[in-house]
């Protein structure tokens, strides 16, 4: 059920979300190295995984429902 949650995130969003939370503890990107793969600033890596966890808080709180 998580992973079909995914699908309502955009690509941008699946991909920090992949690195960042789906990894092993081991293996998490940081956010400066992630950003630096996406083209964009550490802070701005950061408020996509922000919104990105927002999205999928919600979606699977829409789910439990």
């Amino acid at each position: 059920r998580v992973y079909d949650t995914l699908g309502g995130l955009d690509q941008r969003q699946r991909y920090i979300v992949a690195d960042r939370l789906l990894r092993d503890y081991e293996d998490e990107m940081t956010l400066a190295a992630l950003g630096r793969e996406l083209g964009v600033s550490r802070e701005r890596a950061r408020q996509l995984e922000a919104r990105a966890k927002q999205k999928l808080r919600r979606q699977l709180a829409d789910l439990a429902a």
